[in-house]
């Protein structure tokens, strides 16, 4: 048990308030709610950058991650898309769009985040099997950036697909 609260200790602070973030956003999208478009891709945003990291932190990619990474994001394109945001009504004076309520970002904020964290923390417990996980991080990165990929395109056609309202002031 030791083991553990030294884990959770010497993780970076910033860790716990992208955790506490997406929790929030996760916990908010169970609810229909109107949110400018802007703020509906802060959390797309967060993960494709943990998608794209392992590319910027490697000096010598081998072509092989880079079939994982690619492979990955092909693969989870389609549950994105399955599961991206419905759309009920759209403001374009304003910029506001109305999301239908859903478990399934809270589910998948937390998911990918457990997995990210989880990875980092077999990384940083186990530096000889670096190249089994260092395929399980691409997998896992490329998985994130297809994931948002379909949930972007999904979210593009349902915008296209709702007529636009006005808001007369």
């Amino acid at each position: 048990m030791a083991g553990a609260f030294q884990i959770l200790a010497h993780t970076p602070v910033y860790v716990w308030f992208v955790l506490a973030y997406l929790v929030w956003q996760g916990v908010a999208a169970t609810r229909t709610r109107k949110r400018p478009l802007w703020r509906l891709l802060i959390v797309p945003l967060i993960f494709i950058l943990l998608g794209i990291w392992p590319l910027i932190g490697s000096l010598a990619l081998d072509i092989k991650l880079v079939a994982i990474w690619l492979g990955a994001i092909l693969l989870f394109a389609l549950p994105g898309i399955v599961t991206g945001p419905w759309v009920i009504a759209r403001d374009a004076s304003r910029r506001n769009v109305t999301i239908s309520g859903s478990i399934v970002p809270l589910v998948r904020n937390l998911t990918l985040f457990a997995l990210h964290y989880a990875l980092a923390v077999a990384l940083a417990l186990n530096p000889d099997g670096a190249q089994i996980l260092t395929m399980a991080g691409f997998a896992l990165s490329g998985g994130s950036i297809g994931y948002f990929a379909g949930w972007a395109f999904a979210l593009r056609r349902h915008l296209l697909d709702i007529p636009i309202t006005r808001h007369s002031a």
